[in-house]
């Protein structure tokens, strides 16, 4: 009786650990689908782990954004997005933005704007069917200089 309570107790052991191995799956994501009224998102790429998962995932979006600064194309990953149709009305808005954002809308056209120090810059774009569109923002910014000495960092300057 001792034996078939301890193997039933292994068996359900066992049946709890195989139902949690999808759960340990899952949060290996890098980013998670996020969802803002009807519109869903992904808002990442910091590292090279979320910067592949959200480019696989970007079939899924048919908007799909990208953020960089300087002549070298670093990533900037504290932009403001704002999306709204034509007639100016809000559809979608995230602050602290990428360096990647994938976004799901429905058809149709809207104005999108990027903001980063105090820029902005606007493009408009047309959605229709599943192919989506690229969208990149560049902001040619300013040099980094060393807090501490005060040189530009990485040593040399570059010009922006």
């Amino acid at each position: 009786m001792k034996l078939q309570r301890l193997a039933g107790q292994a068996a359900l052991g066992l049946a709890l650990l195989c139902a949690g191995a999808p759960l340990v799956q899952a949060q290996d994501k890098p980013v998670a689908v996020q969802t803002t009224g009807s519109i869903q998102f992904m808002n990442g790429g910091v590292d090279k782990a979320e910067e592949t998962f959200m480019r696989k995932a970007a079939k899924d979006f048919n908007l799909r954004v990208e953020f960089s600064e300087r002549k070298d194309n670093e990533f900037v990953a504290d932009a403001s997005l704002n999306i709204t149709d034509l007639g100016g009305n809000p559809v979608f808005v995230l602050r602290n933005a990428g360096p990647i954002v994938n976004v799901k809308l429905p058809d149709g056209e809207y104005r999108v704007a990027a903001s980063f120090h105090g820029r902005t810059e606007t493009r408009v774009v047309t959605l229709r069917g599943s192919a989506g569109e690229d969208l990149y923002f560049h902001w040619q910014g300013k040099v980094k200089h060393d807090p501490y000495d005060g040189k530009p960092m990485g040593g040399k300057e570059i010009p922006g």
